[in-house]
């Protein structure tokens, strides 16, 4: 069983690593190093500003624990034809599934431990400790993340829902205790106390589950959800076959599609109008891209960090929207239309520029509000309108031109 998961995990990493070059591309990569540059510039400066007995320190400082421990999955990769051809070997499935545990460790632990990283110049202003003690912290975390993953593992047997509540709760609880009395009474409880919460929880699942059977269906449901989300995060750079969109009457949208002339020209953007306003898969991303965008932005005043996150926020939503391209690649009708192929580019890039146009109006609504004077805005203004010709104009045609 150790070597099916080993199998498995390979080609799902080979898989992974295929979509990686179209995310991780030049274009992201350059961006994020200089949003991050700019938001560590602002956070030491920050940093420096804060008063000796900052109180709420400590607090912030939990609160953001707390959201790190709650990334990552176990990645089971259990597949639907498993409920039928590993049912026989279900009394060594506790194998395979640790096995898994061990594998889906270390990508939460990373995030944790960066994330504290980041903290730690606030724990020593806050608290007075030594960069050391970040370590004592990693403990910590060790014991948090395999705790959790553990009872995820508890998850995927026939348990009854409150049974994983309580559980849940147990492990939340003993969270917020340990981390709390790390930070007020010393660091080395956090770690004594995680390795006590990770030993003890562990024991006692372990001790349950050895009496009851796997839920093949929550295990494969489990594993289609968790890899629906990578997917997702995926879509947003490249077309990825294996998720399928949803598509919504959303009647109250109509005024908008009739405002479309029915005319010769207007028959492909017609047709993406229509499928960015009904499909939950463009429509959804550009309204949780544009909904976070607005909300980092509301707490912007300084105007060089809020112009590059605004602009940030615009590229990364017209850069979801490309793949709107093939929407109709497959209905053979589209072939057969007596149009000019160029229109269907021409049909993309207006579409693209009226979304940007969209985020662009709210973005420069707060800049309005949030900066400090009206020559700042209008730069801001300014900028988000060249991004976006440069981005129709340039960047939309050389990513269309070998298609």
């Amino acid at each position: 069983m150790i070597e099916l998961y080993r199998k498995r995990h390979a080609r799902h990493l080979q898989k992974m690593m295929k979509y990686m070059r179209y995310v991780l591309n030049d274009h992201f990569v350059l961006v994020c190093l200089f949003l991050l540059g700019g938001l560590g510039f602002y956070y030491s400066q920050a940093l420096k500003a804060l008063p000796k007995h900052f109180i709420w320190g400590r607090p912030i400082i939990v609160l953001i624990w707390l959201c790190l421990i709650q990334f990552g999955k176990l990645a089971t990769l259990a597949e639907a034809a498993d409920q039928v051809f590993l049912l026989p070997k279900e009394t060594k499935m506790s194998d395979y599934l640790n096995r898994a545990l061990q594998t889906s460790f270390w990508l939460p632990f990373v995030l944790c431990a960066l994330g504290s990283g980041m903290v730690m110049p606030l724990v020593v202003i806050t608290t007075g400790w030594r960069f050391s003690s970040f370590f004592l912290f990693l403990v910590m975390f060790v014991g948090f993340v395999i705790s959790r993953l553990y009872l995820q593992k508890y998850r995927l047997y026939q348990v009854s829902a409150s049974h994983y509540r309580f559980w849940w709760s147990v492990w939340f609880g003993s969270s917020l205790i340990v981390m709390v009395l790390a930070l007020y009474v010393a660091p080395i409880i956090g770690s004594l106390g995680g390795l006590i919460q990770m030993f003890g929880l562990v024991w006692f699942l372990r001790k349950e589950t050895n009496a009851i059977s796997l839920d093949w269906m929550a295990m494969v449901r489990s594993e289609n959800q968790r890899m629906r989300r990578v997917y997702q995060f995926i879509q947003m750079f490249t077309d990825v076959p294996e998720i399928s969109s949803s598509a919504k009457r959303r009647k109250w949208l109509d005024p908008i599609i009739q405002n479309i002339k029915p005319i010769h020209k207007n028959t492909y953007f017609y047709l993406y109008a229509r499928s960015f306003l009904r499909n939950s898969e463009y429509s959804g991303l550009f309204v949780r891209l544009t909904a976070i965008g607005t909300v980092i932005l509301f707490f912007l005043q300084d105007f060089w960090l809020f112009l590059l996150v605004a602009l940030l926020f615009l590229y990364l939503i017209g850069f979801q929207l490309i793949p709107i391209y093939s929407q109709f690649d497959y209905m053979i009708m589209t072939h057969l239309y007596p149009v000019n192929p160029i229109q269907k580019k021409q049909a993309v890039k207006r579409l693209i520029a009226l979304v940007l146009s969209t985020a662009a109006i709210i973005f420069a609504l707060l800049a309005v509000i949030r900066l400090a004077n009206i020559r700042s805005s209008v730069i801001v203004i300014f900028a988000l309108a060249v991004e976006i010709l440069v981005f129709k104009k340039v960047y939309v045609a050389m990513r269309l031109k070998n298609k």
